[in-house]
């Protein structure tokens, strides 16, 4: 007799989950697909508040209060299964308990510190402003840790399945598409008839989760290859900063310093040059770059406190926090293809390209970046024009 254990919330969550795990690997081997990797992350964070409700309010087999015990009855179940007898529970066994909470706790760790390096890397997301570049570099060697654990967890995971489906006969992988399995009498009567020569043989099973083991490894150390998706819209909306008050707001152009910088150039936005930079380049307009394109002191004043509030020192984005690393101390650079990280950045561009028609100098930064105008600068948004 078949007995309706899983619950259709359960299954929901189960698989959900295993497609959110799925979809935040897939898309974290390459800065194109960051943003959907972060969603991914997000729906897997939310999955897990949902499971948790669930723990609480579930029917009997979903519930923490019938799966998760003491340390004893973990161990005196495992020393049963090692001798390939261990007792059947119709919902999680005490081992599968304590995964479950793992899991759940090493998910939400997973998000957290992807958020935390999303904000201080990328300048993006929750904490944009508010978590430095360090930081993040350090959380993500943190977040990079607990994705290979993660993936090992899942690796015993799909073995211990393996394990009862192959060894115990119970379906229990079907039995989470289903939401049903054999009671116990029906079972007990099924698998208890089985001559030796019918059950699956140990080396079997050993075969299976070695190629479980193996297929883990791949995904661990063979992750997806990066592929550039040419970008064919527009980026209108200004970068943020963070105000004086310690809020991130975004940039609002002041009008004299485009009226008076885009005739001769593009005028380069703030946040590509620390605030050091723009007072020195402010300083010596009589003298700039050759040419006297001296202001009046009113407007000198305006424009000047436009790029120091926007500079790179309060910029939010990923390029501007690079771009300041690599400065050393005491230097004060007025060109920005200058600064190491805006070199090496471009170092594998040949000098023809600049050259081209359709780019005209390193200066040209509109030509391949469509939100250099807004301040930004995503490795996904390049275009590099014929």
């Amino acid at each position: 007799m078949k007995v309706r254990v899983w619950d259709i919330p359960t299954r929901l969550f189960h698989w959900s989950l295993v497609a959110a795990f799925a979809g935040a690997f897939f898309t974290s081997g390459t800065e194109w697909f960051l943003e959907y990797h972060t969603v991914f992350g997000y729906i897997a964070l939310g999955l897990v508040v949902f499971r948790i409700l669930w723990g609480f309010a579930g029917n009997r087999y979903a519930r923490f209060s019938d799966f998760v015990g003491g340390w004893r009855r973990v161990r005196d179940y495992l020393r049963q299964a090692a001798t390939l007898k261990p007792p059947r529970y119709l919902g999680h066994n005490p081992a599968v308990g304590w995964v479950v909470l793992f899991m759940l706790i090493m998910t939400v760790s997973l998000v957290a510190t992807g958020i935390i390096t999303y904000s201080g890397e990328e300048g993006r997301g929750f904490w944009a402003g508010l978590i430095t570049r360090d930081t993040g570099i350090f959380f993500r060697e943190i977040h990079d840790f607990l994705a290979a654990l993660a993936l090992a967890v899942i690796v015993i995971h799909v073995s211990a399945a393996l394990f009862h489906d192959f060894i115990l006969k119970e379906n229990i992988i079907l039995s989470m598409v289903t939401g049903t399995k054999e009671d116990p009498a029906t079972w007990s009567e099924r698998v208890g008839h089985m001559r030796p020569v019918d059950r699956p043989s140990s080396l079997r099973l050993v075969a299976l989760i070695f190629a479980a083991i193996l297929i883990g490894l791949g995904v661990r150390f063979l992750p997806p290859q990066e592929r550039k998706i040419r970008f064919t819209g527009e980026v209108s909306e200004q970068v943020k900063v963070v105000t004086p008050k310690g809020y991130t707001a975004r940039i609002k152009p002041d009008p004299k310093w485009k009226e008076e910088c885009s005739p001769c150039h593009n005028a380069f936005h703030p946040t590509l040059l620390p605030a050091a930079s723009w007072k020195r380049i402010m300083d010596g307009l009589n003298n700039h770059f050759g040419e006297d394109v001296s202001l009046d002191p009113a407007t000198r004043r305006e424009i000047l406190d436009y790029l120091v509030s926007s500079s790179a020192e309060r910029s939010t984005t990923e390029a501007s926090k690079k771009l300041l690393a690599s400065i050393k101390k005491g230097e004060v650079p007025l060109k920005i293809t200058g600064i190491p990280y805006w070199r090496d950045k471009h170092s594998e561009i040949s000098a023809d390209v600049f050259k081209r028609k359709s780019v005209g100098s390193e200066a040209n930064c509109l030509a391949c970046h469509p939100g250099a105008a807004v301040g930004s600068f995503e490795d996904k948004d390049v275009h590099v024009p014929d």
